[in-house]
């Protein structure tokens, strides 16, 4: 483990307040979305491209269509052949954002939403009004995993909001069935939230 060059303490905390504190791991990362981050400036990117260089590594490649979000997204995030993956990623973001377009694309009539000890949704239309209820500015948006088999997915990761106040969600979800484009039935999330 290669530990970070000295790159100013405003972008060493904004790592930190990720979890970044190799290079490793700024190398799972890509550099549009890491400057995105309060603190991490042209100055920070620069230092960190070059330590990368120096250790025969480089930042990841943002796949094109998460390159207009206001807010940096962090993990493993490429889809390559796994579509289901795709619709679990942009169904996580299109929550964070309140794309209801996506979100009624994916989600079926019929789509069932649960908070085991909070609350039961029924009907995406009621999902996407919940969701919108609740939209805050975020900063950060971590997909540590998602994993897909069949008619069945599951993510886990962490938002930050502007505020500071950190979300941990894993979520599992239920497709139709098992093709490639088929549409979400249901959602079970798990949240913690720290303020």
């Amino acid at each position: 483990m290669t530990h970070l060059p000295k790159i100013g303490k405003p972008a060493t905390n904004a790592l930190d307040k990720i979890n970044v504190t190799t290079l490793e791991q700024v190398s799972k990362l890509d550099d549009h979305n890491l400057s995105k981050l309060h603190g991490v400036g042209p100055k920070a990117i620069n230092i960190l491209k070059e330590a990368l260089n120096e250790q025969g590594m480089s930042f990841s490649k943002l796949d094109a269509d998460l390159s207009d979000l206001e807010f940096t997204v962090l993990g493993d995030l490429k889809c390559d052949n796994a579509p289901k993956r795709r619709i679990v990623r942009d169904i996580v973001i299109a929550s964070v954002v309140g794309d209801e377009h996506y979100l009624n694309e994916w989600l079926a009539d019929d789509f069932i939403w649960i908070v085991p000890g909070e609350f039961e949704l029924n009907g995406k239309a009621a999902f996407i009004e919940e969701i919108n209820e609740h939209l805050q500015k975020v900063s950060s948006l971590e997909i540590a995993s998602m994993l897909t088999h069949g008619k069945e997915a599951s993510t886990h990761g962490t938002i930050i909001n502007q505020t500071g106040e950190t979300i941990h969600f894993a979520e599992i979800y239920e497709f139709e069935n098992h093709k490639k484009d088929s549409k979400i039935k249901k959602i079970t999330s798990y949240i913690i939230m720290k303020p």
